[in-house]
């Protein structure tokens, strides 16, 4: 059976201004559009393959495991919800930021 795939708010947003920065600052177009091809890539394997990515050691408050998806110099965090055989895409970050110690999960 395949997963439904849901994409927080939160998440959006930051792939949103990433691929902006990119754009816009670094003025790099096709840079940002191949980052976006290869998340949509990526976060489709997921339906068929969710556990394909590695954990990584922290767990939110409620106690969810997360996994990673490492894309260029970003990393993509998401969590199986076995029960309702969904995967919950929660954030995307700069690689060079401290998001599993720094509170960021």
């Amino acid at each position: 059976m395949e997963y439904k795939i849901k994409i927080s708010e939160t998440c959006l947003e930051e792939i949103e201004e990433i691929c902006e920065y990119i754009e816009k600052k670094l003025k790099a177009q096709n840079s940002a559009n191949r980052l976006r091809e290869n998340i949509i890539k990526a976060i489709g394997e997921l339906e068929k393959y969710p556990q394909i990515y590695p954990k990584i050691n922290r767990r939110d408050r409620l106690n969810r495991e997360y996994r990673k998806i490492v894309i260029n110099n970003y990393v993509i965090l998401y969590t199986i919800i076995e029960e309702d055989k969904c995967i919950l895409i929660s954030h995307m970050y700069y690689c060079g930021r401290n998001y599993i110690d720094g509170g960021l999960l």
